[in-house]
């Protein structure tokens, strides 16, 4: 990626739901604001993980400032339907690896492209997430980190202009089965 190409990505936001891991990577590609919604900051998790600052653990809408072009923006899930749409409303896409169906609903709400935690994009004028088979799929630590590799470079790619994987195509990672690019079955109650 060239000079201008990391620049065009700080214009976009992106919230990520439930995996820290995947913050990390967006924020190293250089999206300019990322909304991070998370159960809970504890003081362990400010142990390990270097962009949060002890003081700020527990509590709500902490902005983490990464550098002078991007951001961070923590908030703790919340119980109220009303509350999330709030707080995912004006993002550019979303990304989520907790509370999918809820994230799924709220996406197809507020009119934005959902990342499930599978290497797929659901566009909001597209097939909707509650219309396919969701598989079950077994995460390691080496699965999942592909996966949010994968995911990461598909929502650069969404961001950029070009055409990310989108349902029915998906693309699973698992140990046993290694990558493998799939189709999502339609349910039988669409």
């Amino acid at each position: 990626m060239d000079r201008q190409m990391i620049e065009y990505l700080g214009k976009y936001s992106v919230a990520v739901v439930g995996s820290r891991m995947m913050l990390e990577i967006l924020w190293r590609c250089g999206i300019g604001c990322i909304r991070y919604v998370s159960d809970f900051l504890t003081p362990l998790e400010t142990l390990v993980d270097c962009t949060i600052n002890p003081l700020e653990a527990n509590q709500y809408d902490v902005v983490h400032p990464k550098s002078d072009g991007s951001c961070v923006i923590s908030y703790l899930y919340p119980e109220d339907h009303r509350e999330l749409r709030r707080i995912l409303k004006g993002v550019d896409i979303i990304v989520a690896h907790k509370y999918i169906p809820e994230i799924a609903r709220v996406a197809e709400e507020i009119g934005v492209p959902f990342v499930p935690d599978i290497v797929t994009t659901f566009l909001p004028d597209g097939i909707k997430f509650w219309e396919l088979e969701y598989p079950k799929t077994e995460r390691d630590p080496i699965s999942y980190t592909i996966t949010c590799g994968l995911q990461s470079m598909e929502i650069i790619k969404a961001l950029a202009g070009y055409k990310p994987i989108i349902a029915p195509e998906a693309v699973l990672v698992d140990v046993r089965g290694g990558i493998r690019r799939i189709c999502l079955k339609r349910t039988g109650t669409v």
